[in-house]
């Protein structure tokens, strides 16, 4: 799920962060997932030998210790099902809990194979369907609750933050700028979560264009300050880092020039063999 554009790497856990503030201490009975209560988010990065990085949607710890795997589709994949297990079973391995894995898709799938057998291996999702919930009629419905000045409550945000996978007469891309702005022109205190959330939800289906809009909607708000923030102390990080280096590296040629030998300036510096000799080459051509 990395989005390409200003939010990425780091800053995409300022993303997490901001999703896990927005559904901790609830549930998401209101997709029919009638689960224990959501008590975090986990960490989705799951290494692996033969890719640098997999990430899964989202992974929930629940009151019940067990994890709830979700993932969001505005499609349904040939190798969705295989990719899912995969996943399922690396969460298994790294937390080893419990973990039903639940897709949800978006208005626009009628329906979608839910288990996967390959001879010993099976695995079964729970397929959820928003082909049901009328985004339009919703979106209407809290719009007209901001132009009244009456805050969204909690389920309301919850909606909001579906709304791009709801079924509607706008594309998912639409929708998802809609209940963005939708969510920043509320009162509600967690607004900027569920701009954070909706961001999060909507990453894996949006082109570059839709996500840059999004990221606009940002602004001014409690998550814009976290990567400002988030910005700010890896500057002052990979600031520190180059001066270090570059203290070594000034070291390293004073030593050569005193005479001493490349071996013994690695060790003492803690560079390279491979920097010193080049050092070592530079200060003699």
């Amino acid at each position: 799920m990395g989005l390409k554009t200003q939010i990425s790497g780091h800053n995409k856990d300022i993303i997490m962060k901001a999703t896990a503030e927005m559904f901790k201490d609830g549930t998401l009975e209101m997709l029919g997932l009638k689960t224990a209560r959501i008590v975090d988010i986990m960490p989705t990065v799951l290494p692996v030998v033969e890719a640098a990085e997999k990430r899964v949607d989202f992974v929930f710890l629940l009151e019940d210790e067990t994890l709830l795997h979700l993932e969001f589709q505005a499609t349904v994949p040939e190798d969705l099902l295989r990719r899912v297990a995969f996943y399922g079973a690396r969460i298994v391995e790294r937390h080893n809990r419990d973990v039903n894995t639940a897709i949800i898709y978006s208005g626009r799938i009628e329906n979608a194979p839910d288990q996967l057998q390959k001879g010993s291996l099976t695995y079964k999702a729970t397929n959820v369907y928003l082909k049901n919930m009328d985004g339009d009629m919703e979106y209407n419905r809290m719009k007209a609750k901001n132009e009244q000045g009456e805050a969204l409550d909690e389920t309301d945000l919850q909606k909001l933050i579906f709304l791009p996978l709801m079924k509607s007469k706008q594309p998912e891309t639409e929708m998802a700028i809609q209940a963005a702005e939708l969510a920043k022109a509320s009162k509600n205190k967690h607004t900027s979560f569920a701009i954070g959330a909706i961001v999060a939800i909507t990453d894996k289906f949006l082109p570059e264009e839709y996500k840059k809009r999004l990221l606009e909607v940002l602004r001014m708000t409690q998550i814009e300050q976290w990567l400002r923030e988030e910005g700010r102390e890896e500057g002052l990080k990979e600031g520190e880092l180059k001066g270090k280096l570059e203290g070594k590296l000034e070291a390293a040629k004073n030593a050569l020039l005193e005479g001493l030998e490349p071996q013994t300036v690695a060790k003492i510096t803690g560079l390279p063999l491979e920097t010193i000799q080049k050092i070592k080459a530079e200060i003699l051509s």
